[in-house]
């Protein structure tokens, strides 16, 4: 099971809202000041919350580790990147196949289409993120330094 430390953000009907922390690359600045800091800061400047499960009734402000099951990362990133590209290539290649090259620009971009809607409504079963338990710091860490 993968493992992240996570805070609390809200909580629903059985499920929880919250923010992952994930450490800088290499640590030496904290986080503050490399360009992989700054790109994402640039693009991302509020932290995205994710949706999981809470069988153990976390509240909001807790420090929990959150799991995913081996090879559900593996699976996501197959699925997101693997399928677009497979029906990509071959609706362009059915569309050039039957109607020349507008046929395998149309086919390829009927190919994506195709795989936003197959994206939207796959999921796999065990792919829902769980808190497993409360983390025993009460802050989490990030390249070694305290953040509240």
């Amino acid at each position: 099971m993968t493992e992240t430390p996570a805070l609390v953000t809200r909580v629903e009907d059985g499920t929880a809202w919250v923010a992952s922390k994930a450490p800088s690359s290499c640590g030496a600045c904290g986080g503050k000041g490399c360009g992989s800091s700054l790109f994402s800061r640039f693009w991302h400047p509020d932290e995205p919350e994710y949706r999981v499960a809470n069988p153990i009734g976390a509240g909001v402000g807790d420090t929990v580790v959150v799991g995913v099951p081996d090879g559900a990362l593996l699976r996501a990133a197959l699925a997101s990147y693997g399928m677009p590209l497979l029906l990509l290539l071959g609706g362009a290649g059915l569309g050039n196949f039957l109607f020349g090259e507008p046929g395998a620009i149309w086919g390829g971009l009927c190919g994506l289409g195709l795989a936003g809607v197959w994206l939207k409504l796959h999921r796999g079963p065990d792919s829902t993120p769980v808190i497993l338990r409360r983390d025993a710091d009460s802050s989490l860490r990030v390249c070694g330094t305290r953040t509240g």
